[in-house]
């Protein structure tokens, strides 16, 4: 019950908060009773997480200040107003069947709340880092690239949820979060459609892949659809009157946006050629700019105080070496060739940038990540009725609310395409419900006006049957958890890849330990003090693929604290000797080893898995060793750092 409290609480306060700034803007006697409470909500949650942060920062990260803000929020509660208008709504069996469908979705989504996290990025750093300035009691800064020192708004919602609730709250919280941005596009699209395809749209977002593969996960991007979904309702407001009041909340939008990750920069850059269109646009491009930098400096601040680098390390190039801490060229360099170059499946040119939307949906390239994470096929089945709908309505787009949306969706994507970052089409979900919007709104419009109804309506029940189908066979994964007496142990077996390891660890350390490991989906299991050390996104425990300098290694660890080492996966444990076997990077333990400076504390057999919604796990393939460091015999003590 203290699970669905804190959830219950946490919900509240970010509604309260919402309804605050609504208050204080003006906006909310503006506003219907259902856009109050789903912008509220969406725009609360980032006001938590900036509150937090001041929280943390202030060595206050416990339990009582944060109660303390969940408190304040949920009295702003009453400035919501109550619900006004038709007591009862007459529904048509179409809708009622797409409710029911919906209800379905998230009693599908509940299940995933109701388990432990296994997601990797999750484990890795979403719910870790949290976890970590819990057992610190404050905020620190973590010298560790692409995911230590990078904006973390959202994770600090998560960090309130699990210190006052625990982790099924904070699994729990992930997934209501998520709810919000399907809320908020339900009513947008209501203010624009009829009902039945305010659902359809809906529940076609809520059982995409990609919504399924990080909606009820740690991962930050469908999260982030709020903050862009509520910053394009905003700025369509503000096309429509002129208000500088939405110009604001706008900005506030896009701000926690980029408080959350930084292609929210993106974002706010995209937004200014629509700011461009609307009345007196100096004056909102100046409140949009204020507020976003309010809403979002705060982790940009961070980076710069403690690297003079707001964005690290993208800016090590022109500050260059000998001024730049935590970093240094040979590991930047590894950077590029890892996230730049590893993640990129085609060339950053126009021709590659008209296709991309077809190869990434269709395309099972590894490097898109589109079959387990992809946009789902309705999209592509309404393009000749959205084409045909922008052609028709194209005069009214131009001169109407539509054109913001349509502004801000296009440039996005030229900026996301030539950024020269990841491919990954996931990157893009923060604004594929604005793609849904604009091609549902031109498609039914060109349908109804031309009496072509029954395509589109197929389209949309083959995708929503297709995504239906491959949520409730990703579910089973966690009905198997929630309906028997799996216990965690059990779960996270089937679940995530060398947990073994992670049960040793947990046994057989005490906190006076330290064990450094390579595997990431392993940080937030491990209960024993740790360090993750990476080939590419941090210095100090140096195992890029080509490094070869064992003492120096070695002394690392020695700095770190760390007094035992989990080897990565050995398929052949027989033989661990320098000699024979891989000696660079992460393999520069085994001339620790033979130098006598580490012993075999354990050896556990390692399970990988190749799929949780499949539950498709692997033979035991290969061991990990448990090395303990020993400078008694160590004949590497001399040599140099």
């Amino acid at each position: 019950m203290t699970e669905l409290a804190v959830l219950l609480l946490q919900c509240v306060s970010c509604i309260g908060y919402g309804a605050v700034l609504l208050r204080l803007l003006k906006v909310d006697g503006e506003l219907q009773w259902t856009q109050r409470l789903s912008w509220s909500f969406v725009l609360g949650i980032g006001v938590l997480g900036w509150l937090l942060f001041f929280v943390g920062v202030s060595n206050l990260f416990s339990t009582v200040p944060m109660l303390v803000v969940l408190v304040i929020g949920a009295l702003g509660l009453f400035l919501l107003g109550r619900p006004v208008g038709q007591s009862y709504i007459t529904l048509t069996m179409l809708e009622k069947l797409l409710l029911a469908a919906l209800f379905g979705a998230l009693t599908l989504d509940s299940l995933e709340g109701m388990s432990p996290p296994a997601d990797a990025d999750t484990l890795a750093y979403h719910f870790a880092t949290p976890k970590l300035f819990l057992e610190a009691g404050r905020i620190f800064f973590i010298p560790r690239a692409v995911d230590g020192a990078v904006p973390m708004l959202l994770q600090m919602t998560y960090a309130s949820a699990l210190g006052l609730g625990g982790e099924i709250a904070m699994t729990l919280w992930t997934m209501v979060a998520g709810w919000g941005t399907a809320l908020l596009l339900y009513v947008i699209a209501r203010s624009h459609m009829s009902r039945a395809w305010a659902l359809t749209i809906t529940l076609i977002w809520l059982s995409a892949p990609v919504v399924l593969y990080g909606g009820g996960s740690g991962q930050v991007e469908i999260r982030n659809a709020g903050f862009v979904l509520l910053g394009v309702a905003a700025l369509m407001r503000v096309r429509e009157t002129g208000l500088v009041r939405y110009a604001a909340i706008a900005g506030m939008a896009a701000g926690l946006f980029v408080a959350s990750k930084y292609t929210g920069l993106l974002f706010g850059a995209a937004a200014i050629p629509a700011l461009l269109t609307v009345r007196r646009w100096p004056l909102q491009v100046v409140v949009f700019g204020f507020m976003a930098l309010v809403a979002g400096f705060q982790w940009y601040l961070w980076n710069f105080l403690h690297t003079g680098d707001p964005v690290f390390p993208m800016l090590f190039p022109m500050i260059g070496d000998a001024l730049y801490p935590y970093w240094d060229a040979a590991h930047h360099q590894a950077l590029q060739n890892d996230l730049f170059l590893g993640e990129r499946a085609v060339p950053d040119t126009l021709l590659w940038m008209l296709a991309y939307p077809f190869l990434a949906t269709f395309s099972i390239f590894a490097k898109f990540d589109s079959e387990r994470a992809g946009m789902g096929p309705f999209l592509f089945l309404i393009v000749p009725f959205v084409v045909a709908g922008f052609w028709r309505f194209r005069r009214e787009i131009k001169s109407g609310p539509w054109l913001v949306a349509v502004s801000i969706l296009s440039v996005f994507y030229v900026l996301w395409f030539l950024s020269g970052s990841s491919q990954r089409v996931r990157h893009l979900s923060p604004l594929f419900p604005v793609a849904l919007l604009i091609c549902a709104y031109l498609a039914t419009r060109w349908s109804a006006s031309s009496g072509a109804k029954w395509p589109l309506a197929l389209a949309a029940l083959l995708s929503i049957g297709i995504q239906l189908a491959g949520h409730g066979a990703s579910s089973l994964n966690y009905a198997r958890h929630v309906f028997t007496d799996e216990s965690r142990d059990a779960f996270y077996e089937r679940n995530v890849s060398g947990y073994e390891a992670v049960k040793w660890i947990n046994d057989n350390l005490t906190d006076q330990d330290k064990v450094l490991f390579i595997d990431r989906q392993l940080n937030y299991l491990i209960d024993k003090p740790l360090y993750y050390a990476h080939p590419s996104n941090e210095t100090f425990a140096d195992i890029r693929p080509d490094a070869e300098n064992p003492g120096r290694y070695y002394h690392q660890l020695q700095d770190l604290g760390v007094t035992h080492i989990l080897t990565h996966v050995l398929t052949n444990t027989l033989n661990t000797g320098a000699a024979t076997q891989n000696v660079q990077g992460n393999g520069q333990w085994r001339s620790i080893l033979a130098a006598g400076c580490a012993q075999e504390a354990g050896r556990v057999a390692y399970r990988s898995i190749r799929s949780r919604s499949l539950n498709a796990t692997a033979p035991i393939t290969g061991q990990q060793l448990i090395l303990r460091l020993d400078s008694g015999a160590c004949v590497l003590e001399g040599q140099s750092r």
